[in-house]
C-alpha cells in the first residue's frame, strides 16, 4: 500500500461503508483480511487464534465504522490500530507464547530478501525470539504483512528513517545468527 491512490481508495471505501454500502465493506475485507491474518499468524503462531483475531477486527470495524474520522488520519492506519489493540488484548488475556512447536507456516513471508526467502519460517521465528515485542511487531508488519515503512510508521508512530534503520539492524542480527 505504498501508492497514495490506495490511501484515497480505502478512505473512499470507508466513506461508502459508513453510508451502508456492503460492497465497499466486502472490498475492504477482501484486501485486508489476508494481510491481517498473516500478521496475526506471525505473532500468535496459531491458525485458529489468527482467524479469530482477523474476524474480531472486522466485527469491530463494522460496529465502529461511524467513529472513523478521515480528518484524523487515513483508514488503513485506523484499521491497523484496531488490529494492534486486538492483538494486545489477546496477549493480555494469555500467559506466554512459545515459539517452539510452530505450526506449518510455509509461504507466510513475502520475498523481500533472499536470506529470509531461503529460510524456513521456524528458523526465522526462532531467530526473532530474542527481539523485543516492538521489534517483533515491526518485523511482522514489514515481512509478513508486507507493509511499507510509511504505513508501519503510521501504525507505530515511528519515522520511516528510524524504521529503515531498525529493519536493517534486525536483518544484520539474523544474518549474524545464520553465519
Amino acid at each position: 500500500m505504498n501508492n497514495p491512490a490506495d490511501k484515497d481508495k480505502f478512505n473512499n471505501l470507508a466513506r461508502q461503508m459508513k453510508s451502508g454500502d456492503d460492497k465497499a465493506a466486502g472490498e475492504i475485507f477482501n484486501y485486508f483480511s489476508p494481510i491481517l491474518y498473516r500478521f496475526f499468524l506471525s505473532r500468535t503462531l496459531n491458525k485458529q487464534v489468527s482467524e479469530d483475531l482477523t474476524q474480531e477486527v472486522f466485527l469491530k470495524l463494522v460496529s465502529k465504522i461511524d467513529l472513523y474520522d478521515e480528518g484524523l488520519g487515513n483508514f488503513s492506519g485506523w484499521l491497523w490500530q484496531i488490529a494492534r489493540n486486538s492483538l494486545t488484548d489477546y496477549f493480555r488475556s494469555k500467559k506466554e507464547t512459545a515459539f517452539s512447536d510452530l505450526p506449518d507456516l510455509e509461504n507466510i513471508f513475502s520475498h523481500k530478501d533472499s536470506t529470509e526467502k531461503n529460510m524456513k519460517i521456524k528458523d526465522i521465528m526462532a531467530l526473532t525470539e530474542n527481539f523485543n515485542d516492538d521489534d517483533r511487531e515491526i518485523f511482522s508488519l514489514y515481512y509478513v504483512s508486507d507493509l511499507s515503512y510509511r504505513d508501519i510508521g503510521k501504525i507505530t508512530g515511528k519515522t520511516e528513517g528510524s524504521l529503515r534503520i531498525l529493519i536493517h539492524r534486525m536483518i544484520k542480527k539474523i544474518k549474524k545468527e545464520i553465519n
